[in-house]
């Protein structure tokens, strides 16, 4: 079974979400008291500690949008984990990253049930 485009698509989210949890957490553990210091943010867009995957993540997810625009909502979604409450690096990445596993095993089940009806 040769694999569509979306599926190559997620794939390719998927290990850029892992890389870019990894490479957060580096990058957080060196700031005062690493991982577990607080968020200082807690309104407003989450705090991206990894630029270069944020940015490459931003093209998986235009491309993914031009294969599946009606479902670009839940594909360009953002995590909604700054709202009042500062955080730990260690969780905050946890649940930034979380929040795009789980959009992709949406995704996944919607390609599943097109391909199986």
């Amino acid at each position: 079974m040769n694999e569509t485009n979306i599926q190559k698509l997620l794939k390719q989210w998927t290990i850029l979400i892992n890389n870019g949890e990894r490479i957060s957490k580096t990058k957080a553990e060196k700031n005062t008291d690493g991982l577990m210091g607080r968020i200082k943010r807690t309104t407003g867009q989450p705090v991206v500690f990894d630029l270069e995957t944020h940015n490459k993540q931003k093209e998986i997810q235009k491309s993914i949008c031009q294969e599946l625009p009606q479902w670009s909502d839940i594909i360009l979604s953002e995590p909604e984990i700054m709202h009042g409450y500062s955080w730990t690096r260690y969780d905050f990445i946890e649940l930034y990253f979380e929040h795009f596993r789980m959009v992709v095993e949406k995704l996944q089940r919607i390609i599943n049930r097109r391909t199986i009806v």
